[in-house]
């Protein structure tokens, strides 16, 4: 019975964080669990030499350290952090007027967005690296349900 007992207490915090939520970034249960990753003095976010990223189509955050760019066709994967949390990540996008956005959602230590802009779309995941880091990885293509670009995991 104890042994059922702590395997509950262990994968309930995992099943709450599983859950999309539609409550914009601020305090909260989201705030909370992420508070309980490391924090970012011990995690380095800018190891990795910087690129430049010059993709139509691309719209990071303000602050993001661009370390990849790979062109894969009518794609290009963009590769970056920025410190922010995903939940950050989440209402920066959701503030934006200067893009469409078609598409997001969040599990606190990942969003998904999908967003339209210079006639591009892009996909960007971004996953919780510490409490206020983020690793951004980005897909750009064509405006196009049929660009190849990755599908949301959820929902």
């Amino acid at each position: 019975m104890k042994l059922r007992v702590t395997a509950l207490l262990v994968a309930f915090p995992l099943l709450v964080a599983c859950g999309g939520t539609d409550s914009p970034a601020g305090g909260g249960p989201g705030r909370d669990m992420l508070a309980n990753l490391p924090s970012c003095d011990r995690v380095p976010l800018d190891t990795d030499p910087e690129v430049r990223a010059d993709v139509p189509g691309l719209a990071l955050p303000d602050g993001a350290r661009v370390t990849s760019v790979v062109e894969q066709g009518a794609l290009t994967t963009v590769v970056a952090t920025v410190r922010m949390s995903p939940l950050d990540v989440r209402a920066h996008y959701e503030q934006r007027t200067d893009i469409d956005l078609l598409r997001v959602e969040d599990e606190i230590f990942e969003t998904e967005v999908l967003a339209r802009a210079q006639d591009r779309r892009m996909y960007l995941r971004a996953g919780a690296l510490c409490a206020d880091g983020t690793s951004l990885t980005a897909m750009v293509g064509p405006d196009s349900d049929d660009a190849g670009l990755p599908e949301f995991r959820s929902g």
